[in-house]
């Protein structure tokens, strides 16, 4: 296995998890709160903001930890080039992610036009963005794999 199909599947794993217990603890908070109408918006708002450093943190630093542990493992040190392929794959995936994310975004503002309440659309946008990350990782992992 190659260096970057270890770092995509640590960062698939990573994303999961780091996605999953903050969407749980929002989620926790929001009900614990027993917001309303006025006050939602604020909470969404401000759950999505602390989100994205979130996962930016979180991204930082699971690469510094793999690093390290794959160096000392592997006795392989991190490539310090990128050749046309690995920056046609990563085109290709956030390609990907990008389009993810507007389809989501789009659903989410379809979520507002038939009524639905605020809660709703930052669900979808959070939810949104997890999983366009997801599917990032999942196409930088299939295009490493199965080529371009």
């Amino acid at each position: 296995m190659f260096y970057q199909e270890r770092r995509e599947g640590v960062y698939l794993i990573s994303n999961i998890l780091v996605s999953v217990v903050y969407l749980g603890f929002v989620l926790g908070q929001y009900q614990a709160l027993g917001l309303t109408s006025e006050n939602d918006l604020r909470f969404w708002g401000v759950s999505i903001l602390i989100f994205i450093p979130v996962q930016i943190v979180s991204r930082i630093l699971i690469h510094i930890i793999f690093s390290i542990m794959n160096t000392v493992v592997t006795k392989e040190e991190e490539p310090t080039i990128m050749d046309e392929f690995d920056k046609l794959v990563e085109l290709k995936s956030t390609r990907n992610f990008y389009h993810t994310f507007m389809f989501g975004f789009v659903m989410a503002m379809v979520a507002v036009a038939l009524n639905q309440p605020a809660s709703m659309m930052f669900l979808i946008l959070m939810i949104t963005i997890v999983v366009a990350g997801f599917v990032g990782d999942i196409s930088q992992l299939y295009y490493y794999r199965k080529g371009v």
